[in-house]
């Protein structure tokens, strides 16, 4: 074969590996994403999974976020009828179906109970905002339109895809998070920011 052929198909077969690689996440440098803020204030409609190694649990969820005040339904088999989670300035309560309410001052030990996963509120909103929590080392990699697809902090792996235009931001629409056997999965129905 001619030194020319040779090199035409080596060319070829590059141009064919870099095509093959382009839809693959790109790993995102730390201070790309320092400085950007999370959605504050925000109404969200969406269905929610949970799956531990004990249990499997789906319903719908509705998350307000407004200032100084934050309400978190759920309803469905996953709340057993309905769990709300309210939060009015540092006061949290969780109000089960059956009409009791529990206050806590954590909101992880007030998600661990409505849900069985310690997840803490403020740290969720920076996750459903595809930005990492601050403080807390991170790695993330981005999709070839440049938004985050997957996150990996505190021991969870997030994957994010499905991504829609509100406001002036893209939001994603669909978040699979995973940390040993427990998983949840978010699909969002409806973002409404102000």
């Amino acid at each position: 074969m001619a030194p020319g052929h040779l090199l035409g198909r080596i060319g070829a077969l590059l141009l064919l590996g870099l095509a093959g690689c382009a839809g693959l996440p790109v790993a995102v440098a730390p201070e790309t994403l320092a400085g950007r803020t999370p959605v504050e204030h925000f109404e969200l409609d969406g269905r929610l999974a949970v799956q531990t190694a004990d249990q499997h649990l789906s319903g719908s969820l509705t998350w307000r976020r407004l200032a100084g005040e934050e309400t978190l339904l759920m309803s469905g088999p996953l709340g057993q009828g309905a769990v709300e989670i309210r939060r009015q300035g540092g006061r949290l309560t969780l109000k089960g179906a059956d009409g009791e309410e529990i206050s806590e001052d954590s909101d992880e030990r007030l998600m661990e109970r409505a849900l069985g996963l310690r997840l803490p509120l403020d740290g969720l909103v920076w996750w459903l905002s595809a930005l990492p929590r601050p403080g807390q080392p991170f790695r993330a990699a981005a999709d070839a339109d440049g938004h985050v697809a997957r996150l990996d902090q505190d021991g969870w792996h997030i994957e994010y895809s499905r991504y829609q235009l509100r406001g002036d931001r893209w939001l994603p629409g669909r978040l699979f998070a995973s940390r040993g056997e427990i998983e949840f999965r978010l699909v969002v129905d409806n973002w409404v920011t102000p």
